[in-house]
This record gives C-alpha cells, sequence and structure tokens, in this order.
C-alpha cells in the first residue's frame, strides 16, 4: 500500500501485535557427529529405493 509523500501523520488503524519467535535450539558438535543417544528407531521395515525401469520396458 503506497503512503502519499504528505500524508503519514493519521493513523490507519493498524495495530502491530507481537510475535513470539520460534527458536530452534541448536545442538552440540559431539551430538550432530555421534547422533543422538537415546534415539529410538521406530520404523517397521528397511528402506529400499524402487527399481528404476527403462522407458522401452512399458511397452513389452
Amino acid at each position: 500500500m503506497c503512503m502519499p509523500h504528505g500524508g503519514g501523520s493519521r493513523s490507519n488503524g493498524y495495530i502491530e501485535i507481537n510475535k513470539v519467535k520460534k527458536h530452534i535450539q541448536k545442538v552440540s558438535q559431539e551430538q550432530f557427529e555421534k547422533g543422538d543417544p537415546n534415539f529410538i528407531d521406530e520404523r517397521k521395515n528397511e528402506y529400499v529405493p524402487k527399481k528404476k525401469k527403462a522407458f522401452f520396458s512399458f511397452f513389452e
């Protein structure tokens, strides 16, 4: 929204609300390198990437 050069002394009714800043705490370098000792892997099965097929194999 543009403000005219002569204007600006009147209030437009907008009230700025101070929001709480969200901050993610940094992990230590040791924990970053070695991993979390309390981590529990809850995955049911291992990740296996899908095998890519050739384009012309779809026409067979």
